[in-house]
């Protein structure tokens, strides 16, 4: 047999320690600590959860599998611990060494050997690496935040190596392959294996979030990166980080603009309409060009005249073509409209370009589109006295547009708007740019930054609320799954069962309550779950006929133990003693009936068909061939099968999503941003822009709404330069010439 230390020493020999850094070897010490006090608390769960599964096992055979299990793991338990604590340690020193990129698990996978020297099968192993990946998948999205900011530090503190998850020594998975490795030594059955890697999840990687803040607060008290959002050597994986992407200013280049709109001018007349519809050659008038100051003269005029937003549904601006066209035309006598010079008809065409993309943009609320196009006049203005507006990405009156589209993405086109505070002050922030802008753009910096303000007190609001929702939510996803796995757990027991009314009636009432408190409070892999359920099967065969001189034994000898442990089971479920004593005479006067053969008025029958419904089973629930189906059930089949992009689709989707929800019974529009993705009930929580759950769905259903067009992804990022973006796009292709038809 192989010694504990012959393991050990082969760790500690496989490399040559480098001295760590300080503050290091302080994270690794301080996470040691932590992991190794979780491991002692493993291994004394591990033991009672081997000798509670020995005493209820259905075959010799399986009782002496769980009593090897439990004396093995108390005999190695130590060679163990000091072999888990070498592999972080190893893991650590790999880090400090230059060149690390890879952990010593992958490392020694590399090796032919690797996997001879294992007493397990090929299945086993595969079996045993499908529960390590699930645990550390399910580890770092439970700490998405605090890893990546632990990699980040990391990162900093080796500056000839790049830290990520694939040899930072504290990520899930590499503390998985820590352990994998070190249980080693402890010859299991694989099943004895996987039971003590799930115990591993639940009292380890589940709690993994306190080794991170320790280690992230002792960093940062050290004065390592306090703000990782300025650390740039690095670049992390976008799933590491959960922060929305950084939105870049893209700049355009007015020349290069002007230059392609020079070559679609040269279209003729027919192919210009085809190519951009509203395109106006305003320079091309017959008419006396004006100045460009004189037209912002004029612009200034029309736009002081423009009355404030009245407390009815917001309106449309006047379109920018029109307004111009007014400024050109001659009311007074026949003479030809005037002319503008070339570069101010470029101007003109691109900003209502730029309107018409956000007029037509189904990412903006109608409300918002209305709000935004009453800067039309202003933006104007501003791009024709300053050629650089275009290629500026931080000109105050593009990043207030921006902004005003980022922050009204959640308003609803059905509120009542004259009471929603957010839709007045930007009324009130457009009317006074209205009012008051004639030549000065530092307004829209006042503006902004007005707007700015009102935003984070009210994100800061709005976070407080979704977080509260999102916890609420998954409290009520948490006691979801508790009760579909106690009704899915009684249902099978009882299914094939014919028990006394008294039983049936006690477990699938009280009984089934006390499993959905047990698997809220320990989990499905918990010994008290495991003696909860197992109490089931104990009852019903205790409910048989006993004749037989060892089976009436048995039930003798057992009785005593399974009315106290109904007993202790009423209580927990705050059953009242004179109810819990009341059912605990009628079993026990049952059982007794049962045993003494004098059971003849006493009924027995199998699970009713209210009894089957409350455990969550609907009769008749199966499916129907294609030949039974209707026309649309047919249908409804065919779109089934259509829906596995959209469900990646759906899976995919990055929290803090915007979605434009449309109820297919009422129509009604909803705009809601994905908060949470709950894994206990694989459910979608939705909240609006004040952070209340608007809608919860489950991801296969919201697949197919997105399929449905029921669910549609808005866009949220900067308005300007996606709007630029497609018209510069557009642009370029109608300047492209096209191949000549043969």
């Amino acid at each position: 047999m192989k010694k504990d230390t012959d393991y050990i020493q082969a760790v500690n020999n496989s490399t040559s320690p480098k001295s760590l850094p300080t503050l290091l070897r302080q994270v690794k010490e301080n996470s040691i600590s932590i992991l190794l006090a979780q491991l002692e608390n493993l291994f004394s769960s591990c033991d009672d959860l081997f000798f509670d599964l020995s005493s209820r096992a259905e075959s010799n055979q399986e009782q002496n599998l769980y009593f090897e299990s439990m004396r093995e793991v108390r005999l190695k338990k130590n060679g163990v611990i000091a072999c888990f604590k070498s592999e972080i340690e190893t893991g650590f020193h790999q880090l400090a060494s230059p060149g690390a990129s890879k952990t010593k698990h992958q490392q020694d996978s590399n090796h032919p050997e690797h996997h001879s020297n294992l007493s397990l099968v090929q299945n086993d192993i595969l079996e045993q690496d499908v529960a390590i990946s699930s645990m550390s998948s399910k580890a770092r999205a439970n700490s998405q935040e605090a890893l990546y900011h632990l990699t980040l530090r990391f990162d900093y503190l080796t500056p000839h190596s790049s830290v990520d998850q694939n040899n930072n020594p504290l990520d899930p998975q590499q503390i998985c392959n820590y352990f994998a490795n070190a249980s080693k030594l402890l010859e299991l059955n694989i099943k004895a294996r996987i039971i003590l890697l799930k115990q591993f999840d639940r009292i380890v990687t589940s709690k993994l979030a306190s080794v991170y803040s320790s280690a992230n607060n002792l960093l940062i008290d050290a004065g390592t990166l306090p703000k990782t959002e300025r650390y740039k050597k690095s670049s992390p994986k976008a799933e590491q980080s959960p922060a929305q992407p950084i939105q870049p200013n893209v700049e355009f280049d007015l020349e290069e603009l002007s230059s392609i709109l020079a070559l679609i001018r040269n279209q003729s007349p027919e192919q210009l309409a085809t190519i951009i519809p509203n395109y106006t050659a305003y320079s091309a008038n017959h008419g006396p060009a004006i100045s460009n100051l004189e037209l912002v003269n004029l612009l200034t005029t029309i736009q002081h005249n423009i009355s404030p937003i009245q407390d009815s549904e917001p309106q449309l601006a006047e379109d920018l073509r029109q307004i111009i066209e007014l400024i050109l035309s001659n009311q007074e006598d026949n003479t030809p409209e005037k002319s503008v010079h070339q570069p101010d008809d470029d101007v003109i065409n691109l900003v209502a370009m730029f309107f018409e993309f956000v007029l037509d943009d189904k990412s903006l609320p109608l409300p918002a589109q209305a709000l935004i196009s009453r800067l039309q006049i202003p933006t104007l203005k501003i791009a024709l006295r300053d050629k650089t507006f275009f290629s500026n990405g931080k000109h105050p009156a593009r990043q207030l547009i921006n902004f005003i589209a980022e922050t009204s993405i959640g308003l609803d086109d059905s509120a009542q708007h004259n009471k929603d505070r957010l839709y007045s002050l930007l009324a009130k922030i457009t009317q006074d740019i209205i009012d008051n802008f004639t030549d000065d753009d530092s307004i829209f910096s006042e503006k902004l930054s007005e707007l700015q303000s009102f935003s984070e007190k009210n994100e800061h609001k709005s976070k407080l609320i979704e977080k509260r929702t999102e916890q609420a939510a998954e409290g009520q996803a948490r006691t979801k799954l508790a009760k579909l796995m106690a009704q899915k757990i009684m249902f099978e027991k009882l299914e094939t069962s014919a028990l006394p009314d008294a039983i049936s009636e006690f477990l699938t009432t009280h009984w089934l309550n006390l499993l959905v408190l047990v698997h809220l409070k320990h989990g499905e892999e918990s010994p008290e779950w495991i003696d909860a359920a197992q109490l089931i099967d104990d009852l019903i065969w205790a409910s048989l006929r006993h004749q037989d001189t060892k089976s009436q034994q048995r039930y003798e000898s057992i009785k005593p133990n399974l009315l106290q442990r109904i007993s202790v089971g009423m209580n927990q479920i705050s059953v009242t003693s004179e109810a819990a004593n009341e059912h605990l005479a009628s079993i026990e006067k049952t059982l007794d009936k049962l045993a003494s053969g004098a059971h003849s008025d006493l009924l027995t029958r199998p699970l009713s068909a209210a009894q089957a419904s409350q455990l969550g089973h609907q009769p008749g629930g199966g499916s129907k061939s294609w030949q039974d189906m209707t026309g649309v059930e047919r249908q409804q089949a065919r779109y089934k099968q259509l829906t596995y992009e959209y469900i990646r689709k759906a899976e995919q989707l990055p929290l803090q999503t915007w979605i434009s929800y449309t109820d297919h019974k009422s129509g009604n529009v909803t705009r809601c941003k994905l908060s949470v993705k709950l894994e206990a009930s694989d459910t979608y929580v939705f909240v609006n822009r004040f952070g209340f759950k608007v809608l919860e769905k489950a991801r296969k259903d919201f697949a197919c709404d997105m399929q449905a067009g029921r669910a549609v992804i808005l866009n949220s990022s900067n308005i300007f330069d996606r709007a630029m973006s497609q018209v510069l796009g557009n642009l370029n292709s109608a300047s492209s010439p096209k191949p000549e038809k043969i």
